[in-house]
């Protein structure tokens, strides 16, 4: 484990160390979660379970629906049956041949 040392300015930021930046590729505009347990806080960078974490609650929202854990359960198996189903495609797609290679689009691209 490796111990940083960092200030909090008049705005309430901390700069994350280059090495630590780096370490967990974060960027200007990344995000992280700021978790408190007891005395203790945790900066995590986010991950995409996170991002679709809050797709679901955004669209709750939206729908006019009370977030309760029952509605985020109902929109995430919602979620996860659209993903199954993109996956299925692709992988359908993939076997079918049905898809430009890497090389292709590079060669397109070097022509536009």
């Amino acid at each position: 484990m490796t111990e940083y040392n960092v200030t909090i300015s008049s705005k309430g930021q901390i700069v994350l160390p280059k090495e630590v930046r780096d370490q967990f590729k974060l960027s200007n505009g990344s995000k992280v979660k700021v978790i408190v347990d007891g005395d203790t806080i945790v900066l995590k960078p986010r991950s995409i379970a996170d991002e679709l974490q809050e797709l679901v609650l955004a669209d709750i929202v939206k729908d006019g629906k009370l977030v309760t854990p029952e509605t985020v359960k109902k929109y995430q198996t919602q979620l996860n049956k659209a993903l199954d189903h993109m996956v299925a495609e692709a992988e359908q797609e993939y076997n079918n041949k049905e898809y430009v290679s890497l090389a292709d689009l590079k060669q397109e691209n070097n022509h536009v």
